[in-house]
């Protein structure tokens, strides 16, 4: 109890400034209460004053400030609350509701409000500083300050928000594995049937279509499956219906050669003995003109139809082209020549098309396995080499034997040499003597082209001129002869021999606009002059074309040199026509001559041509002369020039010089004289 002057009536505890407890109570303050520092500890006071009526003092009360009561409002507020009283000469007192934050650190780092910040962001710590005003202490110490720290841990503060955010972990990573756990459900459910179908098409594009696809449901998936079966069977039956079309024939539907291939093929590797026939229809050119590709397309099926309706079990039948058929039967030595005639006989039945009756003829050619050949292609040739000699003899099966194709393969090689036959060296010219007879004397010579190859041999004119005038190689054959024909002009020239020199022209040089051209150059290139050339042109090739023929003999006629009419009397040129020539010399032909002394007609032949032919102005040349009486009927009909075996055979060049050396014409006419 205080008096209301400030002296103490009664205490529990020594007061050291007791008037100082008046700044509370006496109206110096407007608080009836507050804190001090009294004893080491805070207080809390409350002053009541004590009237009766008047004021005759107060009652101050005082409450210790501990840590119980710091904890109380802990637990009322959820912060630490920590009361910090500090002095300037001596350390802070500090009551706090966490334990352990009173520590001498903290104690401190509580002297100033830099320090302690420092304190509390070290302990992970956040807090305010709250000074209390008119708190007092009552220990003569000097006073700064009395406050309290408001004070929470970081870590607690955050601990809601971190078990919250460690359950919205939890809940995302259960829905993360749910989600997974689904998507790999749901994938399973998708990517196998996915990862089925590229096995599929895998499959497909590997060629094999037999599996179809389990369809299980009616979704995008099970209609990709359905399109898969749909696709695979629509690829496999292209595919049969290709692989078939490409063994069969496209118009009758028969296997085709490359079925015919493989299965000689097969027969061959097992060394398995068959017969080959090949099938045409003679007069299928004619009837396709007549009556056209349509209408003859028709003839064929039916006759691929009746064909194998004709042909016992075992045999093969294909259709290689247009009219051409093939039969093969299969394990046979011989050919069953009954059974082909009775086949033969089947086919050549009229035909019904359109309320019209055709009539097909149909022959057939053999050729056996092994002596016809080793090879389809070498089998179908000789079965059709027989099949076509067998025509030329009138009958409708031809047997090919060994050897029948010896010719035709000859042909074959000649035609083949002749694509560079003038770089091969394996040409020369040979040189026939021709006689006047009027003058006695050696009037020139004829140049003879030979060939004789290393693998052929010697190759005849008669045999390849006609090959090269087919394959058109006789322009470049031709060329070679005159060129050659002109420098052994030059060569005799320079030995002091002055020859004139025949040359045969063909149908193909009489047509070439650059054959007088390549002649003028030859013969400006030598320095030889037209007039010792003469250019033989047959009788019937000069019929081919007639006009062009004639405009190109007259423009040799117009350089100066000779034209003659080769081998007349074979042909079938008018007498009009051969008015027409321009032409110098006409030669008889030595089937005419050879036989003059045996045959009555062939010297009137002879006899009323060369007078013809003096009568329009040609000179007459014979060849062929081979007998002395025959020179004596030519001289005897006026003939003009001689050529022949008699006189001399064609020789080459340098035995032609020698020829001439010995040449007497003199020496012949005791042999004429004695013939006569």
């Amino acid at each position: 109890m205080i008096s209301p002057t400030g002296e103490i009536v009664v205490t529990t505890h020594e007061i050291a400034q007791p008037e100082s407890l008046l700044n509370i109570g006496t109206g110096n303050s407007d608080t009836d209460f507050g804190l001090i520092v009294a004893e080491g500890e805070i207080y809390q006071l409350v002053v009541v004053p004590v009237r009766a009526p008047h004021l005759i003092g107060y009652v101050v009360l005082g409450f210790v400030v501990d840590d119980a009561l710091a904890t109380q409002l802990y637990q009322l507020t959820n912060t630490q609350v920590t009361f910090v009283a500090r002095f300037d000469d001596k350390p802070p007192v500090v009551v706090s509701s966490a334990e352990d934050l009173v520590t001498p650190s903290f104690i401190m780092a509580a002297s100033t409000p830099e320090r302690l910040q420092e304190y509390l962001a070290s302990q992970e710590l956040r807090g305010n500083w709250l000074p209390l005003r008119g708190a007092m202490t009552l220990e003569g110490s000097t006073k700064r300050d009395l406050g309290v720290l408001i004070s929470a841990s970081v870590k607690q503060a955050a601990a809601p928000f971190t078990a919250l955010q460690s359950r919205l972990i939890a809940i995302a990573l259960i829905t993360l594995g749910l989600a997974v756990g689904v998507a790999m459900l749901v994938g399973q459910q998708v990517v196998e049937p996915v990862r089925m179908l590229v096995n599929v098409a895998k499959r497909i594009a590997g060629g094999r279509y037999d599996q179809q696809v389990e369809v299980k449901k009616q979704d995008e998936i099970g209609q990709l499956a359905e399109s898969f079966n749909h696709m695979q069977t629509a690829i496999s039956e292209r595919e049969a219906r290709i692989s078939h079309q490409s063994f069969h024939d496209l118009l009758t539907d028969l296997p085709n050669r490359r079925f015919l291939n493989d299965r000689l093929s097969a027969e061959i590797e097992n060394g398995e003995p068959f017969v080959l026939v090949v099938l045409n229809l003679d007069n299928f050119s004619r009837l396709n003109d007549m009556f056209g590709q349509t209408i003859c397309d028709h003839l064929l099926v039916k006759l691929s139809k009746r064909l194998e309706h004709s042909c016992e079990e075992g045999v093969w039948v294909a259709h290689l082209h247009g009219d051409e058929f093939v039969l093969l039967f299969p394990h046979q030595e011989e050919a069953n020549l009954e059974q082909i005639h009775r086949v033969l006989e089947r086919l050549n039945q009229p035909y019904d098309f359109e309320q019209v009756t055709y009539n097909l003829h149909v022959s057939a050619g053999i050729a056996r396995f092994p002596e016809g050949g080793d090879d389809l292609d070498t089998l179908l040739r000789r079965a059709q080499f027989a099949r076509v000699k067998a025509r030329h003899e009138n009958s409708s099966v031809g047997l090919y034997e060994a050897g029948d194709d010896e010719p035709h393969m000859r042909k074959l090689k000649v035609a083949a040499a002749l694509r560079d036959i003038t770089k091969r060296n394996h040409l020369s010219l040979a040189y026939q003597p021709q006689i006047d007879i009027h003058d006695r004397s050696l009037h020139g010579v004829e140049a003879l082209i030979r060939w004789t190859d290393p693998e052929l041999g010697f190759v005849s004119p008669v045999e390849f001129i006609p090959l090269a005038e087919q394959s058109g190689d006789i322009t470049k054959i031709s060329y070679w002869v005159i060129e050659e024909a002109i420098g052994q002009l030059v060569n005799w020239r320079e030995e002091g021999l002055s020859l004139k020199m025949s040359i045969n022209l063909s149908a193909a040089d009489l047509v070439d606009p650059g054959l007088i051209q390549h002649i003028q150059t030859q013969l400006k290139r030598a320095e030889v002059e037209p007039k010792w050339l003469t250019f033989e042109v047959t009788e019937s090739l000069l019929m081919v074309n007639p006009e062009v023929s004639i405009v190109q003999l007259n423009a040799l006629k117009a350089e100066g040199m000779v034209v003659a009419i080769d081998d007349y009397g074979t042909g079938y040129s008018s007498l009009a026509q051969m008015r027409r020539l321009p032409a110098n010399e006409l030669k008889v032909d030595r089937a005419f001559v050879m036989h003059l002394e045996r045959s009555e007609d062939d010297r009137t032949i002879v006899a009323s041509t060369i007078d013809m032919a003096h009568r329009l102005g040609f000179r007459v040349v014979a060849e062929g002369v081979e007998t002395q009486t025959g020179w004596q009927y030519l001289q005897a009909f006026g003939c003009d020039l001689l050529q022949g075996y008699y006189i001399a055979k064609p020789m080459p060049a340098d035995a032609l010089v020698k020829w001439i050396n010995q040449f007497d014409y003199d020496s012949l006419a005791p042999k004429l004289k004695e013939a006569q």
